[in-house]
């Protein structure tokens, strides 16, 4: 009720005028009993799907960010994360970005008993040019990966990627992530994206398919 709400005073306020709009910079904001952290507005896909493109708001936050916050800032906002069903690195942009930040914070989450689960692209390896996946071991509890489509050429179309070989980058850090952690591997029910065999490519590599709809976030 709580996301019903802000999103439509936001609303409210864009149609009729009426108040402020919320201030930009949201570092943390809740939908559901998940708390999600808004790490960086950086991101090496530019997805056509993606709500960067359209609007800086999700469920009535404001998730542009005037800069990037620090490891102090994140855990004063967070609190006690045992309040919450998960710890959620995600934001506007890709978090492992920001790696050191992510192992810094979600050291910090797990310690004091949360579930941590990062949102990512899968392209953390190609952009920090190694597997950074063993310096996450024990830190994270579950990846959500966008997997994206069935296929290169689908991917690149839907996701444009800054870099070649995109795809089977995502497909290797499924593969990887899912020997010892447990991942799920997101599409969203775009034109061209064949659901049956992204099922099929998920399990194959050790996780499972959720499907998103198209335009819905959070």
């Amino acid at each position: 009720l709580l996301d019903v709400a802000r999103v439509t005073t936001l609303n409210a306020r864009r149609l009729f005028g009426i108040g402020e709009l919320p201030k930009s910079g949201e570092i943390t904001y809740k939908i559901r009993n998940s708390l999600y952290l808004n790490v960086t507005n950086r991101c090496t896909n530019r997805c056509g799907f993606c709500v960067r493109s359209t609007s800086d708001f999700v469920k009535g936050h404001n998730l542009r960010l005037e800069r990037e916050p620090t490891g102090e800032e994140m855990v004063r906002a967070i609190g006690d994360p045992t309040r919450y069903d998960e710890v959620v690195f995600c934001g506007f942009g890709e978090p492992l970005i920001r790696l050191d930040l992510v192992k810094e914070v979600a050291g910090w989450v797990g310690d004091r008993g949360g579930w941590v689960r990062v949102n990512t692209n899968g392209h953390a390896n190609h952009y920090h040019k190694r597997d950074i996946l063993p310096e996450l071991k024990g830190l994270v509890d579950e990846y959500s990966v966008s997997l994206g489509a069935q296929d290169p050429e689908t991917y690149d179309r839907l996701c444009r990627p800054t870099f070649e070989g995109a795809f089977e980058a995502v497909v290797k850090f499924i593969r990887e992530a899912a020997r010892d952690t447990l991942v799920v591997a997101t599409v969203v029910s775009a034109e061209g994206v064949d659901i049956d065999r992204c099922q099929e490519i998920a399990e194959g590599l050790g996780a499972t398919l959720r499907v998103r709809k198209m335009d819905v976030v959070g």
